[in-house]
């Protein structure tokens, strides 16, 4: 069984790397080009209007906020929906992996791959109001299925693409929101209940299930009225520490932004070898984790948008620009700010390895040291230069726990930080392990201290980067702080996920399969809190990006639809009386 995991993996790391390779990077942000120009910039030009009918409307019109219709939602609600599935731990570790991987530099590729997702989620909306149906319940049902199905397969000579297009869309979808939409998000609530708060797993995930059935089962009524109240609770809670950390840490604006735009554009670091890989990690781990986050792309949200009460596909388009801009422009910045702007005041690699615990010892590397680390635990560390490869050469360092026992260390030469240094993108941890004894009790000394027998050296990557830049200002409480906000992001993007997964098998197999799905749903869940999952989250993310492929065919077959819908949009907005394109039908399913 063990082998045809492991050949599972091996195929989908194969597969992985070709759906997230740098042509689908391309891919993804070319769209976003494409429909830019197209459009004329219009998340530029169009500023001030797509502000003024989103964030601002919340504020001074009611009928954004309120439904008029008994089996649609708010424009409000598909908003927090949306959101509710693409702001989660993407937000805190999607930005600490890409600054981890990339570097300083990724935060800037990051913000222009949302610049253009801005137009691509505008154009998905916009087509996905435009192309929906009501279905037998009365509610409507929309997404890429319907705009590839029933707009690019009735071009001339594409009916069958179109629906293979449509049918691969949704059997990825459904895939997606068990692994993705569920498991994994399910797998953070329990992770970060049972580190910070000793909940254990299996209590976590009977609870989780039973919110969650409450939730599923009052279908997008219930869903819209719950994220409506949840997301800007969640939001609001994160980017308020996220701010207290921004006051505190205002002096190092210059720096951080500074550090952001140098590492983005070294271009002289791009004459060496090794400066052009860091250049093409920055942009392409910027470009991932930016996608990963938003989701403009993947014709995800578009789901849960065309159940809006909107009539308009551009109104609802514009909410579209505005989740992207509010999901990766406003929380990864933070996020990113976070992390640049505190100074990481960890012992440096000697001293760390001088005086082990079998507490957590936090310390910095040196550039691009990181990847020389050997992970594990041992009681000898190798740590590897390129230069000590050619010599093969090594110093042993004579190591000293805190109780007054010895290690040997084996060190390969490495520059240590400096403390002036402002970044968590070298964060290493190393805990001492205490041995047992021959009986399995632990073993210590004759003062009673713990034997510490081999050493665990880890990465600090992920939330777990995010909590100790926390720390740096909050101190002990700030892994409860960051826990909250994964099990708050987590669950949000579980319940967004549920909706996206029925409404794509309700287009395979009919509404009544939604109730069965939604039953399932719930089931995994609890798998989910207490499986270990690295296999499901590189599955995940490969469905991720098979999503996108028929999506993206269909966007941009589509565009020139939707520019026309844009434009005439604009022109009745300027006063011309002209016919309103707002549905590609007229019976009585259409607005």
């Amino acid at each position: 069984m063990e082998g045809f995991f492991k050949g599972i993996e091996s195929i989908n790391s194969a597969v992985t790397g070709v759906v997230w390779g740098v042509p689908m990077l391309i891919l993804i942000i070319g769209t976003g080009i494409y429909l830019s120009v197209r459009t004329g910039f219009f998340q530029l030009t169009g500023l001030k209007h797509w502000l003024g009918s989103t964030l601002f409307a919340i504020f001074r019109n009611k009928s954004v906020t309120k439904s008029g219709e008994k089996k649609a939602i708010s424009q409000f609600q598909a908003l927090t929906t949306a959101l509710a599935a693409s702001i989660g731990t993407g937000n805190i570790a999607g930005v600490a992996t890409a600054i981890a991987a990339g570097g300083p530099g990724a935060v800037f590729w990051m913000w222009v791959s949302a610049f253009f997702g801005m137009m691509t989620s505008f154009t998905e909306n916009v087509l996905g109001i435009y192309y929906r149906r009501k279905n037998s319940k009365g509610e409507w049902s929309g997404g890429a299925m319907y705009y590839l199905e029933n707009g690019v397969g009735v071009k001339r000579g594409m009916r069958l693409f179109g629906r293979v297009l449509a049918v691969l869309f949704a059997v990825f979808c459904v895939l997606a929101s068990f692994g993705i939409g569920n498991m994994t998000q399910a797998n953070s609530i329990s992770a970060a209940l049972e580190s910070d708060f000793g909940v254990s797993p299996l209590l976590t995930g009977l609870i989780i299930a039973f919110i969650s059935a409450l939730v599923i089962m009052g279908g997008i009524k219930r869903i819209g009225a719950v994220t409506e109240k949840l997301v800007p609770f969640m939001a609001l809670f994160y980017m308020a520490g996220c701010l207290i950390i921004f006051f505190m840490n205002y002096g190092n604006i210059p720096y951080v932004f500074g550090s952001i735009f140098s590492s983005a554009f070294d271009f002289r670091a791009v004459s060496g070898g090794a400066g052009g890989y860091i250049i093409s990690r920055a942009v392409t781990m910027g470009f991932k984790r930016g996608v990963f986050s938003n989701e403009a792309g993947l014709g995800s949200s578009v789901l849960v948008n065309c159940a809006s009460d909107v009539r308009e596909p551009v109104k609802q388009g514009m909410w579209g620009i505005f989740q992207v801009f509010f999901d990766t422009i406003v929380m990864c910045t933070l996020t990113a700010f976070v992390l640049l702007s505190s100074p990481a005041k960890a012992a440096t690699m000697e001293e760390a390895f001088g005086s082990i615990s079998t507490e957590p010892c936090y310390f910095t590397l040196s550039e691009n040291e990181k990847d020389r680390l050997i992970d594990g635990e041992c009681s000898l560390i190798p740590v590897i230069t390129d230069s000590d490869r050619e010599r093969n050469g090594y110093r042993e360092l004579p190591g000293k726990t805190i109780y007054g026992q010895e290690l040997t260390l084996r060190l390969r030469e490495g520059k240590g930080e400096r403390e002036e240094d402002f970044t968590f993108s070298n964060m290493m941890k190393l805990t001492g392990i205490q041995g047992e004894n021959a009986d399995g009790t632990p073993m210590t000394d004759e003062k009673g201290n713990p034997v510490i027998t081999a050493v665990r050296l880890e990465e600090l990557n992920g939330v777990p980067l995010v909590t100790y830049a926390f720390s740096m200002h909050f101190g002990d409480i700030s892994g409860k702080i960051i826990a909250v906000a994964v099990v708050f992001f987590a669950f949000s993007t579980l319940i967004g996920w549920s909706y996206y997964g029925a409404k794509a098998l309700e287009y395979l197999f009919g509404a009544r399969s939604a109730v069965i799905y939604k039953g399932i749903f719930v089931c995994f869940i609890v798998i989910g809190c207490t499986m270990d999952l690295r296999l499901v989250w590189g599955i995940s993310d490969t469905l991720n990006a098979l999503m996108a492929v028929p999506n993206l065919i269909g966007v941009l077959l589509l565009s020139g639809t939707a520019v026309k819908i844009t434009q005439n949009y604009n022109e009745r907005r300027k006063g011309k009386r002209i016919k309103p394109l707002t549905s590609a039908y007229n019976d009585e399913k259409a607005p």
